[in-house]
């Protein structure tokens, strides 16, 4: 699983890393300096010690920001939510909450009806945090879902379908298939939903969706 790499624009936004950059550059620059004179490892080992008990602390604060905007959302405050995990983002771009705080911002645009800008949001998110493989899935189903909205129903259902192979182990990879049946089906695409329908029942046998699926079958086939 390959570390989030941070761009520029977060660590500009992030005085912290940029200091901790500068910190460490100045070790490598004097380090034979440091180690010869007395005590220099342990000088070393305390410039270090501060540098990831700081970064440990701002962890901290962003996660306890992170579950504030989440219990917004979930309270249906919509526009605190959005301020809290901007703010987050802007103050602790180089965290892991980070990564989560712009999943979050983008399901905050769906909820408000905003859905190019939701849109938007995943992709970015996609682009910049691939590494958590159920939240980069869920990602990808919100963009089809915002497809949905807009009454897109072919790159919705292609969307459906990379949020189930994104995952292929999660438990929401049947409903992403069903979802994808259904927005093809709404696209008069029959062949692709008979395709996707066939798939959801061969690969996920057990799942609860299957009924639906063999329902869709009998229906439209």
């Amino acid at each position: 699983m390959s570390p989030h790499r941070i761009t520029k624009k977060e660590m500009k936004q992030d005085k912290f890393v940029t200091y901790s950059l500068k910190v460490s550059e100045w070790i490598q620059k004097h380090l034979n300096e440091v180690l010869m004179g007395t005590g220099g490892v342990i000088l070393v080992g305390v410039i270090l010690f501060f540098i990831f008990s700081s970064q440990a602390k701002r962890e901290q604060k962003a996660a306890d920001l992170l579950g504030k905007a989440n219990l917004e959302l979930q309270g249906g405050n919509i526009g605190e939510a959005m301020g809290s995990l901007q703010t987050l983002m802007n103050k602790y771009g180089s965290t892991k909450s980070a990564g989560r705080a712009s999943f979050l911002l983008a399901s905050a645009h769906f909820y408000a009806k905003d859905y190019v800008q939701a849109q938007s949001l995943f992709e970015e998110y996609l682009e910049k945090h691939k590494e958590d493989i159920l939240l980069a899935a869920s990602a990808q189903a919100g963009i089809a879902e915002c497809h949905m909205q807009r009454e897109n129903f072919i790159p919705a259902g292609e969307n459906f379908v990379k949020a189930a192979s994104l995952s292929p182990q999660s438990f929401l990879a049947p409903q992403y298939l069903l979802q994808a049946a259904l927005a093809y089906l709404k696209a008069d695409q029959k062949e692709k939903a008979r395709e996707v329908l066939k798939r959801l029942i061969s690969e996920y046998p057990d799942s609860r969706e299957v009924h639906q699926a063999k329902l869709q079958l009998a229906e439209n086939f």
